[in-house]
């Protein structure tokens, strides 16, 4: 495994849970410092343990002589550094927590009384994915979905009469046509933060965001999206890009011709079909080439939809609105990870 110290470092900083793990603790440590400076170096990290200081020389390299060395006179330091009242008092164990030691540096390292901890890195960074990044990045679970609307002014025909009733039953006397093609409508909205829906329930009721794309339909022509409603639903999705699989598939797919387009512009919609599968983790499940072909019309067609995109019969392209959503959304992204950090 090719990796910096530091990198695993983090991640072992960051996770107490995990420390605890790796060294088959009863409890989590506690951190009391890292990198800290010492008259002989820089040791890597130091927690408390019940009775016991753990002094921590982390390495992604093999066993090398000099390593026990470093370890012991980290420990005569912090030992001064006790005697003189800038340490807490504590057994200290010194432990060196490496990948890979063989039969004789094993030997070596315990003759010294040292502790040899090995770890997988592999595992550390697995750990790191699915216990630290995976609550974030939900986008690796949420993937689009196939709800059978092509597009999304097919949705309003029933929406606009939700201001007469909230009951389905009542909505499918109103609009007609099958209760599946009701259901799917009212899932898609759903979807679109446009209301507020207990799956399988009969009540439904609008959103604020529901109610201010009511109002903002063409008197005109009310099974048209209007130019306000575009903008609120795009304003949406840019801002909740990860809160549905709808939202996340018509993000995916402007995010993917904007990656596209560094190599081929205009975009051939059969090289779209098959990255926008892969990006989107569909791959599996959109294995056909029809089924491919579906999943990038019906969120194209989103996108075209709120302006994000065009297309004619081959190709697609990005439109100024298009740019300006995925610079927008990918800061809109970076700031809420790094918020995230922060606070953890």
């Amino acid at each position: 495994m090719e990796i910096r110290e530091k990198q695993i470092e983090d991640i072992l900083v960051s996770s107490p849970s995990l420390v605890q793990r790796t060294f088959g603790m009863e409890e989590e440590p506690r951190l009391i410092g890292r990198q800290i400076i010492v008259p002989s170096g820089r040791l890597d990290m130091l927690y408390t343990y019940q009775q016991f200081l753990f002094l921590i020389e982390l390495k992604v390299a093999t066993f090398q002589k000099r390593f026990i060395t470093q370890v012991l006179d980290y420990k005569k330091d912090l030992q001064k550094m006790q005697q003189q009242g800038k340490l807490i008092s504590g057994d200290i164990v010194p432990c060196l927590l490496m990948p890979k030691a063989t039969k004789n540096g094993r030997e070596e390292i315990e003759s010294h009384n040292i502790l040899l901890q090995e770890y997988n890195p592999e595992d550390i960074l697995n750990y790191f994915y699915s216990e630290r990044l995976k609550p974030i990045t939900s986008f690796s679970e949420l993937k689009p979905i196939d709800i059978g609307i092509w597009n999304m002014h097919l949705i309003n025909k029933f929406i606009y009469h939700l201001t007469e009733t909230n009951s389905i039953k009542e909505l499918q006397e109103i609009v007609g046509g099958s209760s599946k093609t009701l259901y799917n409508k009212i899932r898609f909205a759903n979807e679109l933060g446009l209301l507020n829906w207990s799956k399988n329930g009969d009540y439904i009721v609008l959103t604020q965001l529901g109610e201010n794309y009511v109002a903002a339909k063409d008197d005109y022509l009310e099974q048209a999206l209007s130019e306000d409603q575009a903008k609120q639903l795009k304003d949406y999705v840019m801002q909740n890009p990860y809160a549905s699989c709808v939202s996340l598939g018509i993000a995916s797919i402007v995010e993917c011709v904007f990656t596209l387009s560094k190599s081929c512009y205009p975009v051939p919609i059969s090289q779209l079909e098959q990255y926008f599968a892969v990006y989107s983790g569909k791959s599996l499940d959109w294995q056909t080439k029809t089924a491919k072909m579906y999943g990038a019309k019906m969120y194209s067609n989103y996108a075209i939809d709120l302006g994000l995109l065009a297309k004619n019969d081959t190709c697609i392209y990005l439109t100024p609105e298009g740019i300006k959503f995925v610079v927008q959304m990918q800061l809109h992204k970076s700031l809420k990870l790094m918020n995230y950090f922060n606070l953890n």
